[in-house]
């Protein structure tokens, strides 16, 4: 059988501009492939180093508000002062009822550039027959003048004739020199223990 040699010219100069159409179809993909590339900064030397990035301010998912990044705001509180612990009062106990409430440590720790945290650790022994409360509601602490909170939530029962371990926080200003704890009994008037803040003299 004869082959029409004007037929396969033809044949094949009608399939250029489908290989071309093909060919420019692969640059326009590998272009847009580089410039996405190029704009997440893969070619870029002189990107931030990642402690300064991660100080700043980025946009939040919503783009409603900044959201600052946890390094920054670490750096911000670790800025105001550092942890430490405080020397204990001679006296470190109270009783109320049947219930006696001992101060086992105390220490300040960072929370903002004007605030501290009081971190308490207190034992409470139940001598009475019956189970015992042993929660937030049974603390104050007195800062300038006024009764404060605590600012966790305790909440935990001690058996009878038993005792439990547990952890107060205060936050209070970092100008503050001393304060009242108030255990069991609360309110104006009632008993407590004098803590200092201020670091010990050198």
């Amino acid at each position: 059988m004869n082959r029409d040699p004007e037929s396969e010219s033809k044949g094949w100069w009608q399939t250029l501009p489908g290989l071309l159409t093909a060919a420019a179809g692969i640059i326009t993909a590998l272009t847009g492939l580089l410039v996405a590339v190029h704009q997440t900064g893969f070619f870029d030397r002189s990107r931030q180093p990642a402690s300064q990035a991660q100080s700043e301010l980025r946009p939040a998912a919503d783009g409603s508000h900044p959201v600052q990044t946890e390094t920054a705001a670490a750096a911000r509180v670790t800025g105001a002062s550092t942890s430490r612990i405080l020397t204990l009062p001679e006296n470190t106990e109270v009783r109320s009822g049947q219930v006696v409430f001992k101060l086992l440590s105390s220490r300040l720790d960072p929370y903002s550039p004007n605030k501290v945290s009081l971190h308490l650790t207190v034992r409470m022994t139940n001598n009475d027959r019956y189970d015992a409360n042993f929660w937030a509601a049974s603390f104050r602490l007195l800062v300038d003048g006024s009764l404060q909170s605590p600012t966790n939530n305790l909440d935990e029962l001690v058996s009878s004739h038993s005792a439990k371990e547990g952890d107060i926080e205060f936050v209070v200003p970092a100008n503050i020199s001393t304060v009242g704890l108030q255990m069991g009994d609360i309110g104006d008037g009632k008993p407590m223990i004098t803590i200092n803040l201020q670091p010990p003299r050198q």
